[in-house]
């Protein structure tokens, strides 16, 4: 009896992990299923008429939207202003500015950049080349530099060639993205089940 019931408080809890490892599994199937319904793809237009939006589901919409948001808000926080204000400690050299600015642009990009799967092709290419561009952007206005430059020198000559420029590559992109989330808006919208 005492084996029997050594054997059943060994094994008991195994079977409980191997329970809730099935149940996690199968809610996990369950949710996937779920969301690949409310992903619908764009149907066709039909050839008589003006191509009219592509349904999408309110799932994806909103997916979309926030992917939008996520690099508006990085294209605002890569321009050079906001970069000089937010970055800018008192007694950094340029050169701990401008370090300081290049890795915060490429943090901020890695940050976000599994959302590029929900935009279109020609914002994520924007994007790409907005982040590209303040980067040689920043590291030529370093450039003009005394070596022993302070940073307020630094941010205030960035602030001086940004000023000289028409539209920036990050304003360009801003645009470009307001119009895609614009039509996104504007798209007919299947309400998820």
């Amino acid at each position: 009896m005492d084996t029997v019931l050594d054997i059943f408080t060994d094994v008991l809890p195994i079977l409980l992990v191997i329970g809730a490892a099935l149940y996690l599994f199968h809610e996990t199937l369950r949710f996937i299923e779920k969301r690949d319904k409310r992903v619908v793809p764009p149907s066709p237009a039909a050839p008589e008429s003006e191509p009219s939006p592509p349904v999408q589901s309110e799932y994806f919409a909103k997916l979309r939207l926030q992917a939008a948001e996520r690099f508006a808000l990085y294209l605002e926080r890569i321009n050079p202003g906001r970069l000089v204000m937010r970055l800018h400690r008192s007694g950094m050299t340029a050169v701990m500015l401008q370090n300081e600015m290049l890795r915060t642009i490429r943090e901020e990009f890695d940050h976000n950049l599994s959302q590029q799967i929900y935009i279109s092709e020609g914002s994520w290419e924007l994007i790409k080349n907005a982040q590209m561009e303040m980067i040689k952007f920043i590291n030529a206005t370093a450039q003009g530099l005394k070596k022993d430059a302070s940073a307020l020198e630094f941010g205030d000559q960035l602030l001086k060639a940004a000023a000289m420029i028409d539209k920036l590559p990050g304003d360009v992109a801003l645009s470009y993205l307001r119009n895609e989330s614009r039509r996104i808006m504007h798209s007919p919208v299947r309400k998820s089940a």
